[in-house]
């Protein structure tokens, strides 16, 4: 292999981890440490960490190295306002292209993703297999934009949206409840009424963030908790 290929195994094997939280947000990131694991050069590694860091993914700390990327309840809301800032065109674009082979493709791509969170609920496949079904079907529902550069911003967007995801198990339950809300969404777009998607996308986003918000809020005042209960023992 050569440096950009290794260069390129080292940063998609970083930002698969990164997004799926195998590498926790907030945790330190050791090259030494990352080199040893990932049979990869420092300088390959090091590389990948810059690359993930122009993506926002990962944080250089001045003096300390690399870190990745914290979350928080405010950088979920204005992520996902930026992520309808940027899909909602996309969608608006999409429906305008999109053909009946476009229409087939998005059928089965949702129903794949629908079914596949069914067993992640039910404990019969990983997080992991949703999150791949889920940005296969909006990968689909949003080939047909003709705005190279808004579709490129969506995926950086995207990435980032899906390490909260990852965060919470309980989400895929909560999104379960929501399937007949998605199943009206798709229908909306098969019959290109591109007002009710919007709509029904935006009051869909925000769902997802009152329950991020709530979960992270849950887990601030835990560890909070748990942080006074260590002093006073000491």
């Amino acid at each position: 292999m050569d440096d950009s290929s290794i260069t390129g195994r080292a940063y998609q094997t970083l930002r698969a981890q990164i997004i799926g939280c195998t590498l926790r947000p907030g945790s330190r990131l050791n090259i030494s440490s990352l080199q040893s694991s990932l049979s990869l050069s420092q300088a390959s590694v090091r590389e990948a960490l810059s690359r993930l860091t122009a993506e926002g993914l990962v944080q250089i700390e001045r003096h300390r190295g690399f870190r990745v990327a914290p979350v928080s309840a405010n950088g979920f809301r204005e992520l996902t306002e930026a992520c309808l800032i940027v899909e909602l065109p996309c969608i608006r674009s999409s429906i305008a292209n999109g053909d009946l082979e476009w229409e087939r493709q998005l059928i089965a791509a949702y129903h794949r993703a629908a079914q596949t969170l069914q067993q992640v609920a039910a404990g019969k496949a990983g997080l992991d297999a949703y999150s791949n079904e889920r940005k296969a079907f909006y990968e689909v529902l949003l080939s047909e934009c003709d705005n190279k550069w808004l579709l490129w911003s969506w995926r950086l967007l995207y990435a980032q949206n899906m390490r909260y995801r990852h965060m919470y198990l309980t989400l895929a339950r909560f999104e379960l409840e929501q399937l007949p809300v998605h199943e009206e969404i798709l229908q909306a777009v098969l019959s290109r009424d591109i007002a009710k998607v919007e709509a029904m996308a935006i009051a869909n986003y925000e769902h997802v963030m009152d329950f991020v918000e709530q979960a992270l809020a849950y887990e601030t005042e835990a560890a909070t908790d748990k942080n006074k209960k260590r002093g006073a023992a000491a």
